[in-house]
Order: structure tokens, then sequence, then C-alpha cells
């Protein structure tokens, strides 16, 4: 990045889409969209799990800096899912976020899945609610999508193939 980008950025952002996905190391919402600084209002936490902060933050890009896009990116081989779905027990607060991965897994296995499905299934359910459930849980998001100022995506990054799935 060069000193004139960053001067432009200094007191002004102005992204245009906002990234919900996992805090893993080897997924870079803006590697992976090819996209440069200031570009992207990224959101990350381990599991892609939403909290009351996801919320927050999505509701200050939506509101104050005017995101006209929510991109929900799952990933592949998320260690986070990959604990749920052994069911590791853990201490800690990590606990916490394996534990709010649970319910997608039970279900998932009730309806069939095994093995590396079972994962990406897993991931596709946890992208599906933690929509629902910004719509849901925050009105002044729910009231975006409804007025269609903002649309909401999913998408997959293959970690091996670095190949982007949308609305999977």
């Amino acid at each position: 990045m060069n000193a004139e980008r960053r001067a432009q950025l200094a007191h002004h952002q102005q992204p245009f889409a906002c990234v919900i996905t996992c805090s893993d190391s080897r997924v870079g919402p803006e590697l992976i969209f090819d996209c440069s600084l200031g570009d992207l209002f990224v959101v990350r936490n381990a599991g892609t799990i939403l909290t009351p902060e996801v919320i927050g933050s999505v509701e200050f890009a939506v509101e104050q800096i005017g995101v006209c896009l929510i991109i929900i990116m799952a990933h592949s081989n998320c260690g986070a899912i990959a604990a749920a779905v052994a069911e590791i027990p853990f201490d800690g607060a990590v606990a916490s976020v394996v534990a709010r991965l649970q319910p997608f897994v039970t279900e998932a296995r009730s309806d069939g899945f095994a093995g590396a499905e079972l994962q990406s299934e897993v991931s596709r359910r946890n992208s599906r609610a933690l929509e629902a459930a910004l719509a849901a849980e925050s009105p002044p998001i729910a009231r975006a999508i409804a007025s269609q100022s903002v649309a909401v995506h999913h998408t997959f990054f293959d970690i091996a193939s670095g190949l982007v799935m949308w609305d999977y």
C-alpha cells in the first residue's frame, strides 16, 4: 500500500462490504476477494459464530459506514467446526465457541450427514442460522435487508483450492 492510499484512508473509510468470517489465519478476506485496505469491513471470530459483538459490528458497518453487502464466509477445514463434530471437550472460553456450533452438528447428523460432508453441512447450517439471527436480533439490520439497501450472501472458501463458492 502506498502513502497516498494510506492518506486517503486516514480519516474516512468507505468499504462496500462487511465480511463475517472465521479468525482462521488461512482465511484472509482482502486477499481472497482481491481487495485493498479500506474495501472491506471484516468481522472475525473462531467458528464464525454470532455474538452481541458481531451483531454490533455489523450494525455499525450497515448504519454508520453504509455497506451495501454482507458476506457470511465459511471455510474448509475449520478447527472450531472439526472440534464440534469430534465433540472434543474444552475448558475455558473456547468451550462456548464449540457449544454454539454443537446444535448444527446434532441436526446434520440426524439428517444423515457424516464424515467430510458433515463438516460442510455444519458450515452451511451455521452460515444460514447466522443470517437469520442477524435479522432477528438486530432491527437495523432487518430494516436494511427488508428495504434492500443491504444484500446478504453466503460464501464457502476452500482453503486447498483457493476457490470461493457463492450462495452455497
